[in-house]
């Protein structure tokens, strides 16, 4: 029997009016009941409990709640922001502060007050998080910005951690989280494929768009450009992760290069207090190709020119700024006249190892035990320039500086440019330096308004040009120079310093050799430890006999500034920064164990004394840092 349209109304029949009121009923409380799936969220679940986190003050290994973090989040490629996140067995897809966080994890975002500072953020080793693929998975949804409403803050008694668990990881084997921009390498191995070219080998003041670069970028992080972002915010530490696959896509906006805040691994200018960032791997950079080197005409607003850094970032008036330590910068993989170490910043670094990189300007209190190697020249560019300096006392001591600019013949710009402001003294002692290109190796100075003092003492400085010198700079210097027991090994018949450009110069004890004497000697730069004496009777050895005194004072001044690790490394010889693994891109430090220097004889001249019988094994402060 048919039925007619009207006798399906609700009014029509009893039942089935009753029936709809009922599917409304039901209907009401589904939309009434939260879901299950979702559960509410509390506080942070129980950290790790290893002692398997470096303390940078004191180079041990420490837990998170030694470190002050006493809750945890975890976040894994296998979890689901409608978990808990309070544990390992129930992760989060995204991490709080990405723009693809949601669910619980958006909901432990937001709370009042934002993320709360002794909160760690625990990613799962081996796994890799997309910045720029919005296709792939997990996709961060762009930048990694802490710097957004609510402005998670860390104290200084409980700071924020964003790192790993060492006992956590996908795979077979531990290895770092991974922050994948998701572009592809573009080097030596590639070039000629896929849209990587090979330009230049070369590289000038007048010549320099790069080696290797890309037709074009697949993937930006966002407008800016930038990986990590902790502008503005205090008291981060970021630990163990893995930076890779940025690439330089914009056009400078303004007449120049370095378009500040933008292309960057990690951002955080106008810091507003301490952050660290340790056991970080940083590298995999690509970029169009460039107008023309850095500072020439051609690289003008519209132009794509010479702007990636590793750390962007400066440090509000008169605050500490960043730690760096036990990190990787390594371009080997990339271009390395396109990728800048720092632009800003540079606090205290130590223990880290940086190469294949281009220019770094910054301004540091205290740099020490890094391997700082195949630094390339980009058209304007200085291996580490000093922009202002900081009052006080500043160190740099126990690096490797080597392999700088080697390949560069001319026009190959400036290595260390230091420039202590009026009544501060940069100190610079126990560092070795050698084959470098036909560089101006060392300057000190740079304002009419910085006039305080610079003193260089127990250094070896090998010049492999003769042209190199270490000098003042030529316009707008007013600072006293104090050159104090240096091994100066060069072919230049002036001798390595030009005393002329210094308003104030003393120079004592050096020892000046040619490379026939120097290798005659012994003193060559394919030793374990280069250019390091070989024997008790070596010339370096007890030469500097006058110079005990003023050496003692250098590093009770230090001991006074409030610089222990300084005071006492300036009482013993070079630990010659750091080894590094390139298989696993970590580094052990030191490379060597530090010989005490003399309470009572004359202490050798350079950066080394002479072990008589086989030295100990180097401590194993740094090996703990590195997890595996």
């Amino acid at each position: 029997m048919m039925l007619s349209s009207r006798r399906w109304q609700t009014g029509s029949f009893p039942e089935f009016r009753d029936l709809g009121f009922l599917l409304l009923i039901v209907l009401g409380l589904l939309m009434c009941t939260p879901s299950p799936a979702v559960a509410a969220v509390t506080g942070g679940g129980a950290c790790p409990s290893g002692a398997a986190y470096l303390n940078p003050t004191t180079e041990t290994l420490v837990t998170l709640g030694d470190l002050g973090v006493n809750q945890c989040y975890f976040i894994a490629t296998n979890g689901s922001d409608s978990n808990s996140g309070t544990s390992e067995a129930s992760p989060w897809l995204h991490a709080p502060m990405m723009p693809s966080c949601s669910g619980n994890c958006a909901a432990a975002q937001n709370q009042s007050g934002g993320i709360p500072a002794g909160t760690g953020l625990i990613l799962r080793g081996g796994d890799t998080w997309h910045l720029g693929n919005g296709r792939a998975s997990p996709y961060t949804g762009g930048t990694w910005n802490f710097n957004v409403s609510p402005y998670p803050m860390g104290t200084s008694s409980s700071p924020i951690y964003v790192g790993v668990d060492p006992t956590w990881y996908s795979g077979a084997a531990w290895a770092r989280p991974i922050l994948n921009g998701d572009n592809a390498l573009c080097n030596s191995t590639n070039a000629g494929s896929g849209g990587c070219n090979n330009g230049t080998t070369t590289c000038t003041t007048t010549n320099c768009p790069g080696v290797y670069y890309v037709n074009s970028c697949s993937y930006q992080n966002s407008a800016s450009n930038i990986m990590i972002d902790i502008s503005g915010l205090k008291y981060y530490i970021f630990d163990n992760l893995e930076l890779t696959g940025l690439c330089e896509n914009r056009v400078i906006t303004g007449g120049g290069q370095e378009d500040q805040g933008a292309d960057t691994y990690v951002r955080y200018g106008s810091l507003g207090g301490p952050a660290t960032f340790q056991n970080l791997y940083i590298h995999g950079w690509s970029h169009r190709r460039f107008a023309g080197g850095n500072g020439n005409t051609n690289c003008t607003a519209g132009a794509v020119c010479f702007n990636i850094f590793a750390f962007q970032g400066s440090v509000m008036t008169g605050r500490v700024g960043e730690t760096l330590d036990h990190d990787v910068v390594d371009g080997e993989d990339a271009d390395p006249i396109g990728g800048g170490l720092c632009f800003g910043g540079m606090y205290d670094v130590a223990y880290s190892v940086f190469r294949y990189t281009s220019q770094c300007i910054g301004a540091t209190h205290s740099f020490h035990d890094n391997l700082y190697e195949y630094f390339y020249e980009n058209g304007h560019s200085n291996m580490f320039e000093e922009v202002g300096g900081l009052s006080g006392t500043n160190a740099i001591y126990d690096n490797v500086f080597r392999h700088v600019q080697n390949y560069c013949a001319s026009g190959c710009g400036i290595g260390l440019w230091f420039d202590p402001p009026v009544g501060t003294t940069d100190y610079f002692f126990n560092n070795l330096y050698y084959d470098e290109g036909n560089i101006e190796l060392w300057i000190v100075g740079q304002n009419n308004q910085n006039a305080g003092t610079g003193v260089i003492f127990n250094n070896t400085i090998e010049f492999t040009n003769s042209g190199t010198q270490i000098t003042g700079s030529a316009t707008h210097n007013s600072v006293a120079l104090n050159s104090t027991n240096n091994h100066f090994i060069t072919d230049n018949s002036s001798g390595p310093i030009l005393t002329s450009t210094f308003t104030s110069f003393s120079q004592t004890t050096p020892l000046v050799m040619n490379h026939s004497t120097a290798t005659s000697g012994g003193y060559t730069s394919s030793q374990a430890y280069a250019y390091s004496p070989i024997s008790a009777s070596s010339p370096t050895l007890g030469a500097a006999t006058n110079e005990n005194a003023s050496n003692r004072a250098f590093c009770s001044a230090l001991a006074s500034a409030g610089l222990p690790d300084a005071a006492s490394a300036c009482q013993s010889d070079t630990r010659y920064a750091c080894k590094y693994d390139a298989a696993n891109h970590t580094v052990n430090c030191p490379a060597r164990a530090a010989t005490k220097r003399s309470t009572a004889g004359p202490w050798a001249i350079g950066a080394f004394e002479f072990r008589t019988q086989g030295a100990p094994p180097a401590p194993p402060t740094g090996l703990g840092a590195v997890v595996h």
